[in-house]
C-alpha cells in the first residue's frame, strides 16, 4: 500500500451569509466529493491548544509531530529548506506600510527578482555584523541572528493587514528592541531603491529544531519553503517543480505530474498547494470558490484519473482561512480518506465531513488513522 496526502492550504472556511454556506459548500468539486463518497470522513483539530493557527503547526500536526515538544518557530523551519544554520532565524516578510498601517503583507505581490534585489541591498547596507538576510520566494524571506535570543512575541503580517503596526510590533526585552530597530531601519533602505515593498516585517523566530524522522520512504511536493523545511526536518525528500508560484496561477500540471511520478518511487507522497490560502487572505469569496473548483479539476481530478489502485488518499486542508477574517483560524477542518471502509458522507465540506464515521479527531492521530 502507498499513501498520498493532499493538503490544499487554507481551503476550510466558515459559513458566509451572502453565499449561504462556506466556499466548499457552494462550489462544485466532484472529484473531492468522490474521495469523500468512496471513503470515510471526519473533522480534525490541526491547531493544538495554545498555538497560533499557522501552516507550520498545522502541517506538522497532520504529519504526526507533537509541536508541544518539537516546535521552535516558523523561521527556523524555513531555514532548514535552505540548509541555513544559525543560533536563531526569523521569517522576514517584505511588506508595504503607510501611516502606521500595514497595507499589504506581500509587498504588493513583489516578484522574486525584485525581492532578491531588496535582500541584496539590505545585506549591503546592514550595520549589524550578527544578522544576515536570505532571499526566498517573493515576499517570503529570512533573517538569521547569530546571538542567543530571549523569548519574544511577534505577529504574523497576514494576521494584521489593515491594522496599525505600532500595536503589533515585537514585544519583549532586548531581542524585541533589536527587531524593531531593524524593521524601522529597513524602511530607509527599501525606499532608497524604490522597492515596491517599503519595510521588512520580522516574525516567527526561534532556535533550530530537531524533529523526529518519519519512518517511511517519503517525498514532499510543495511551492513554499516552509513545507520544504518540514520535509527536510522529517527526513523526507523534496521534489522540485518548475513554474510554481504559490498562487492560483501556479503550474498545477507540473505538480500533478511530479505527484504521480513520485508515487512510483516512494511509499508516502505529500502534495501541498498554497494558492487557495492566498486568495483567502485577500478576502475574495468569488475567487476562493473559483480556486477550489480549479484545484478540484486540475489537481484532484487529474490525480484520480491516473492513480494506481494500491494508493490510499487523505484529503485535508491544513487549517481554515475564513474569508471574513482574511487570516488563519483554529477551526477544525474536514478530512476524507479514500481506500478505507465507506461511510454515508457524499460531499466534501466542513459540515458534511463532520457526520462521517471518524467524527472529531485530534490532528496528531491522523497519520495513525491513515496508516492503520
Amino acid at each position: 500500500m502507498k499513501y498520498l496526502i493532499l493538503i490544499p492550504d487554507g481551503m476550510a472556511d466558515r459559513r458566509i451569509d451572502r453565499i449561504k454556506g462556506t466556499p466548499l459548500e457552494v462550489s462544485e468539486h466532484p472529484n473531492m466529493d468522490q474521495i469523500a463518497r468512496e471513503g470515510a470522513c471526519g473533522i480534525a483539530k490541526t491547531i493544538p491548544d495554545g498555538f497560533e493557527a499557522g501552516s507550520d503547526v498545522a502541517n506538522l500536526t497532520i504529519l504526526g509531530i507533537d509541536v508541544k515538544k518539537y516546535y521552535t518557530g516558523r523561521g527556523p523551519i524555513e531555514a532548514l529548506s535552505k540548509g541555513i544554520e544559525a543560533k536563531a532565524v526569523f521569517r522576514c516578510n517584505l511588506v508595504k506600510v503607510s501611516d502606521d498601517v500595514l497595507l499589504d503583507y506581500s509587498g504588493g505581490r513583489i516578484s522574486d527578482d525584485e525581492a532578491r534585489d531588496a535582500i541584496r541591498e539590505l545585506n549591503k547596507q546592514k550595520k549589524w555584523e550578527f544578522i544576515k538576510f536570505y532571499a526566498g520566494k517573493s515576499y517570503r524571506n529570512l533573517m538569521t541572528v547569530d546571538l542567543e535570543i530571549e523569548e519574544v512575541k511577534t505577529f504574523a503580517p497576514h494576521d494584521i493587514q489593515g491594522k496599525k503596526i505600532s500595536e503589533h510590533l515585537p514585544k519583549g526585552e532586548k531581542t524585541a528592541e533589536l527587531l524593531k530597530e531593524i524593521m524601522f531601519w529597513s524602511k530607509g533602505v527599501l525606499e532608497s531603491i524604490e522597492c515596491r515593498a517599503n519595510m521588512v516585517w520580522l516574525w516567527g523566530g526561534g532556535k533550530m529544531p530537531n524533529f523526529p524522522k518519519i519512518k517511511m520512504r517519503g517525498a514532499m511536493i510543495t511551492e513554499v519553503d516552509l513545507l520544504k523545511g518540514i520535509a527536510r526536518g522529517l527526513g523526507l525528500d523534496f521534489v522540485e517543480v518548475e513554474g510554481v508560484t504559490g498562487y492560483i496561477d501556479t503550474n498545477y500540471r507540473g505538480l500533478v505530474r511530479a505527484t504521480l511520478r513520485s508515487l512510483e518511487k516512494y511509499d508516502l507522497v505529500i502534495l501541498h498547494t498554497e494558492g487557495i490560502d492566498e486568495v483567502s487572505h485577500e478576502g475574495d469569496v468569488e475567487k476562493k470558490i473559483e480556486a477550489i473548483e480549479v484545484y478540484d479539476e486540475k489537481v484532484v481530478g487529474k490525480i484520480l484519473d491516473n492513480l494506481e489502485e494500491n494508493v490510499r488518499i487523505m484529503l485535508i486542508p491544513d487549517h481554515a482561512t475564513p474569508i471574513e477574517l482574511k487570516t488563519h483560524s483554529s477551526d477544525p477542518v474536514p478530512f476524507a480518506i479514500h481506500g478505507v471502509k465507506r461511510d454515508d458522507v457524499k460531499r466534501f465540506d466542513e459540515f458534511s465531513c463532520a457526520k462521517g464515521r471518524f467524527g472529531f479527531v485530534e490532528g496528531i492521530k491522523l497519520m495513525e488513522i491513515l496508516l492503520s
